[in-house]
């Protein structure tokens, strides 16, 4: 694997903590794609679908692109890296998890942090798709934690070729934890309350049957107990939590994979990446400043933007694609990203 070489993030005095970088970072504008691009139908095998949408790229690099807690594929990173892979020529995937986005009406089980085997059915219909074609998968918080459960043998049976996480919860208890706390209790209502609604939406349209009682003020945690355990097939949340969480199948990973994180993340520990195995497959980074996807830069990167992330996913993606022996494709349709 290709050691990258990077330029530090150097944070703007408005956006010098953790919490700064991940409101900020959230609420600056993003460029946006003109359109989604066409529609890929996946079924899973307990009858539920996924909602995906990819543009054609030239080069023989698929991308697929996989969000984190209640969003979708219009969620401002996920946006970003299509227009960045649009710009380096490959094909890229943006992917609503069931439930979410185009999927709210067409999913009566909950996607979680455990979700490896539904990324399983979605690489096996891209490989289907585009023959020959080496698949790169990049998950954000959430999503992050799949494909590392993905790429370290938890659940499916298809891997990708190479893997790109941001800000993966590798253990799911002390995350819940963490949102609890604080501050972090803004992020944690906000989770909660799109989560319910998503939830509520389900037993109105009667896709499920139970009706979940979820406080207004409820945590993650709570949640995870009184809805994710449960609809998700687990014994209890600490079931959930134990087998899911990442860090105990990073050793196991044998693919290339790259995981950047943040040392201020306000509920993704640093200290989790600390002390996890990772393998030689893979090359862990952990910026001083980013928070949780926030990533702002106090001077342009080389991609003439002040998005850190997306520099860091521009190399983190090229690495891959030397490593997998795929060349760059011609630009395809390319919006800027230079709006910050």
């Amino acid at each position: 694997m290709q050691r990258l070489k990077l330029i530090p993030c150097e944070a703007p005095f408005w956006a010098a903590s953790g919490h700064g970088q991940t409101l900020w970072g959230h609420f600056l504008k993003s460029p946006e794609l003109e359109n989604l691009g066409q529609n890929i139908e996946v079924d899973l095998p307990d009858g539920d679908r996924l909602f995906c949408f990819y543009h054609q790229g030239t080069s023989d690099l698929v991308v697929s692109l996989y969000h984190g807690l209640s969003g979708d594929v219009y969620a401002d990173y996920m946006q970003r890296t299509a227009i960045l892979c649009k710009k380096l020529g490959h094909t890229v995937v943006l992917v609503n998890h069931r439930g979410a986005g185009h999927g709210e009406h067409h999913a009566r089980h909950p996607y979680h942090s455990g979700r490896s085997e539904d990324v399983s059915e979605v690489l096996k219909v891209l490989r289907a798709k585009f023959p020959g074609k080496k698949q790169v998968a990049i998950g954000y918080s959430m999503s992050g934690n799949i494909l590392l459960c993905l790429a370290g043998g938890f659940r499916g049976d298809m891997k990708p070729d190479g893997v790109i996480t941001v800000n993966a919860p590798l253990n799911l208890s002390a995350g819940a934890q963490l949102l609890r706390t604080g501050f972090n209790r803004v992020y944690d209502i906000r989770f909660v309350h799109r989560l319910r609604n998503n939830i509520e939406g389900k037993y109105r349209s009667g896709l499920i049957a139970k009706h979940y009682e979820i406080p207004r003020w409820a945590s993650i945690y709570d949640l995870d107990r009184i809805y994710t355990a449960e609809a998700g097939g687990f014994n209890s949340r600490e079931h959930y939590y134990e087998s899911c969480s990442a860090k105990q199948y990073v050793p196991f990973i044998d693919v290339p994979t790259y995981c950047l994180t943040a040392a201020d993340d306000p509920f993704v520990s640093a200290s989790e990446y600390h002390s996890a195995g990772f393998n030689k497959y893979t090359q862990v980074h952990i910026e001083k400043h980013g928070g949780h996807l926030g990533y702002l830069s106090r001077t342009p990167t080389p991609l003439g933007s002040t998005r850190w992330m997306d520099y860091y996913l521009n190399e983190a993606i090229q690495a891959l694609a030397e490593t997998l022996g795929v060349e760059r494709g011609s630009a395809v349709e390319t919006e800027p990203l230079l709006s910050r």
